[in-house]
């Protein structure tokens, strides 16, 4: 299978530069909350339930490399898959680079398995990154959000710093990140979502339930460093394909 590398500005603080880069291997971490304790906690009372859950946090998953994309618009098999912002590291064989994507995925299947809601997306990122060695001692001060556009209503979904995460050299020092074909790309985890306001405007605008999920018409996902004063933002459109939702309800 051919896969062509992505095409990456990278912004430095001294200079902007233009890369390609090759794929790898796509990754991501998921419960990645920075109370790992906590979250082994309500992963354990989750698979004592009969639950979808993973033994290990935070877990690290693959991706298909055909399935990363800078694309504005994609095709998605059916109306009910969504996003959810997030850090993605791209690391290169000499350095480290940061940008933003989604870890968009087929809600519908996304309560009954870990792996195949993802496989059954596009993955976007974003076109602009961040040298690691810029942002690393200010990790903690990159705030993550998104919004999602639902009949020409701006939702805003996901507003929390980089902090709610475990950081990045947690995940380096992980056996299964050491181990990715580099270059690899990886998605860090997901902050928390929905936002109390995002159920507000969905109770407010009388918007669709999955709203709460990312799922809409237009989604933007948004990477700002307030230290340096600087922001990387990717948005996309999910076109559903046949589907047949309105028949099974």
């Amino acid at each position: 299978m051919r896969i062509y590398p992505l095409e990456i500005i990278v912004q430095r603080k001294d200079r902007t530069e233009r890369r390609s880069i090759p794929i790898g291997s796509v990754a991501g971490a998921r419960f990645s909350s920075r109370d790992i304790a906590g979250m082994r906690q309500e992963l354990d009372e989750m698979l004592a339930r009969g639950e979808s859950g993973t033994k290990t946090n935070p877990a690290i998953f693959h991706v298909g490399r055909y399935l990363l994309t800078q694309d504005a618009e994609f095709e998605v098999q059916g109306p009910l898959t969504g996003g959810e912002a997030e850090i993605v590291a791209i690391l290169d064989r000499d350095e480290i680079f940061i940008t933003v994507g989604s870890d968009h995925c087929d809600r519908e299947l996304d309560p009954l398995f870990q792996d195949k809601p993802k496989q059954m997306c596009p993955h976007p990122i974003g076109s602009v990154a961040w040298a690691y060695s810029d942002i690393k001692d200010h990790w903690d001060s990159l705030k993550i959000s998104s919004e999602v556009t639902v009949g020409g209503n701006r939702v805003p979904f996901q507003d929390s710093p980089a902090s709610a995460l475990v950081d990045l050299e947690y995940l380096l020092k992980m056996e299964h990140v050491q181990a990715l074909t580099r270059p690899s790309f990886l998605y860090c985890g997901s902050v928390p979502y929905p936002l109390d306001s995002t159920v507000s405007a969905i109770k407010e605008l009388s918007l669709p339930e999955e709203t709460t999920q990312g799922v809409g018409d237009f989604f933007l996902g948004r990477l700002h460093d307030p230290v340096l004063n600087r922001t990387i933002e990717h948005g996309y459109r999910a076109i559903s394909v046949g589907d047949d939702l309105a028949e099974r309800q």
